[in-house]
């Protein structure tokens, strides 16, 4: 179906047109016409004739509404309506609930009117819906009231305002499904190509209609969606038959840019919040493998299992309640995009934050988080390394333990700080040895100059390369080495008492001093181990 025409007047044989003006940019060219019988013009009739004609069925006020939305009563519309009336062209069938008469075309002279109006032609017109206002025309005043939310947005203080007119509407278009016999009727057809929306079909539901039965519409329009047809377009004319063929919905409201078939709305109204909140989610949940996707999922280490969603073959699918989208309009937080969570503004619905360029770009952030921690790491290693630095040479380590190979074999070799690297470690290490050895080498040659041991007559520094061999010289005091002090303390023998000096010692002490190289110590222990206190 083809977007319908900006309005025109009726033919009016019985008015008279006053000089024409130049039609404005975007604004109905109507001509000045003397008034019917009940003072209606020509350019009221006319935007009421192409009300009618979209609309099907409507009263008074919402015409008013709609068409004369500044206005303070909807006088001035019945008034075209009767006189529509009088030529045959509307007809009242009856009352709605609320006592508001209803108003539609009167057979085939008003489609045509109504036609001539909308620059259709007859074949797109419909029918008049005779009889639906004896009914009240429940649905049709529902989806009217949707249709009004969209033109003329929201009622609520700071709300946004409505999108398009009228004339960007459709209603009782049908679709033909495959094989001829099953149809696909919208309660209305909107095109917004002005905000990025080719097309967007409208279901109104009144929470009279079986879940079960509402929810089935969803396969139908996937089902309709999915045609295709042969492109014509010359530039296409060398392709294969198979990389000609379209979808049909491509051709009829060029435009789309967004991934997966045209969006559906579904409408909820006619119960408690609550009821209409279930009935949204109940819908969703049955219908859920035409709207959600194909789910694509990529295993990595840093995504957590991330993935993103494709909906080449899926279904937008946005649902609101009739007072949020008159309380919001079509552009504010009115609708609930099924498959995501809260309620978001018409557009940002449509939008679909889980795709492949989303994921991309959460991977992408993922990626730009990760290499900057990489760096923060680096910094803060090498801030830790600078602490490790060698004392000896200054070298900066890149790890602080490493695997090193030395004298004892392979071994792990931590750093600390004012510490020394590996090199100078060994380094410093065989300078400790080698003065270890130094030490040794002088003991010995000290201790071999002393007296020597009381008990071994060895050494008194001990037996060399023994563990107990003493590594500096030893004391004026010491009178066994350390491997006979050791067997003494072992046997638990006591201290060690040298014996007294006789008398023929100590006679010959007088004379000359003696050679015994322990005599001042056995002088010594004399006088504090008396011969009577000496155990035998």
């Amino acid at each position: 179906m083809h977007a319908p025409a900006r309005l025109a007047e009726p033919d009016d044989d019985h008015d008279q047109a006053d000089a024409t003006r130049p039609e404005p940019p975007d604004r109905i060219a109507v001509r000045r016409g003397k008034p019917k019988a009940n003072d209606s013009t020509n350019a009221l009739r006319a935007e009421v004739l192409g009300a009618l004609g979209v609309l099907k069925v409507a009263t008074a006020d919402q015409l008013q509404r709609l068409l004369r939305p500044s206005a303070m009563s909807n006088k001035a519309i019945r008034q075209a309506l009767n006189d529509l009336a009088r030529q045959h062209l509307a007809a009242s069938d009856g009352n709605t609930k609320t006592r508001d008469k209803t108003w539609r075309l009167e057979g085939t002279a008003g489609l045509e009117a109504a036609g001539h109006v909308l620059r259709l032609p007859r074949s797109e017109m419909g029918g008049t819906t005779r009889g639906a206002g004896s009914s009240g025309a429940q649905h049709a005043m529902a989806v009217n009231e949707s249709v009004l939310a969209f033109i003329l947005g929201g009622t609520a203080p700071g709300a946004t305002g409505g999108v398009g007119g009228i004339e960007d509407w459709a209603t009782e278009v049908e679709f033909t499904l495959p094989g001829g016999r099953r149809k696909v009727r919208p309660d209305a057809l909107w095109q917004a190509p002005e905000i990025g929306l080719p097309v967007l079909m409208v279901e109104v539901d009144r929470s009279t209609m079986s879940l079960r039965r509402l929810a089935a519409k969803l396969p139908a329009y996937r089902e309709l969606f999915r045609v295709k047809v042969k492109d014509s377009d010359p530039a296409l004319a060398d392709k294969d038959p198979a990389d000609r063929m379209v979808h049909w919905w491509h051709r009829t409201w060029p435009g789309h840019t967004r991934p997966g078939y045209p969006p559906v709305a579904l409408v909820f109204t006619d119960a408690s919040t609550t009821t209409l909140t279930n009935r949204q989610q109940k819908v969703a949940s049955m219908s859920a493998d035409c709207w959600q996707g194909t789910r694509w999922t990529v295993t990595r280490d840093d995504n957590d299992g991330d993935g993103w969603r494709e909906y080449d073959d899926a279904i937008p699918v946005i649902a609101t309640t009739l007072d949020l989208l008159t309380e919001h309009g079509p552009l504010g937080p009115a609708w609930w995009r099924y498959g995501r969570p809260g309620r978001h503004s018409l557009l940002d619905a449509l939008d679909n934050p889980d795709n492949r360029d989303a994921y991309n770009q959460r991977q992408k952030a993922r990626e730009d988080k990760a290499r900057q921690e990489e760096r923060e790491a680096a910094r803060r290693h090498r801030k830790a390394m600078r602490t490790l630095a060698c004392a000896d040479c200054g070298n900066i380590p890149e790890q602080a333990t490493t695997r090193e190979y030395g004298p004892d074999g392979r071994q792990d070799f931590t750093r600390r700080p004012r510490g020394r690297c590996w090199d100078c470690h060994l380094e410093h290490q065989e300078q400790q040895a080698a003065a270890a050895r130094e030490r040794l080498h002088q003991a010995r040659t000290a201790n071999a100059q002393l007296r020597p041991c009381w008990t071994c007559r060895g050494s008194i520094g001990g037996e060399e390369g023994s563990e107990l061999e003493l590594t500096q010289k030893a004391g004026p005091d010491r009178l066994e080495c350390p491997g006979c002090e050791h067997d003494r303390q072992e046997k638990r023998l006591g201290p060690l008492v040298l014996p007294a000096p006789t008398k023929r010692e100590q006679m010959a002490a007088l004379v000359s001093t003696p050679a015994d190289p322990w005599w001042d110590v056995r002088v010594l222990h004399a006088k504090i181990y008396p011969v009577k206190d000496r155990t035998a």
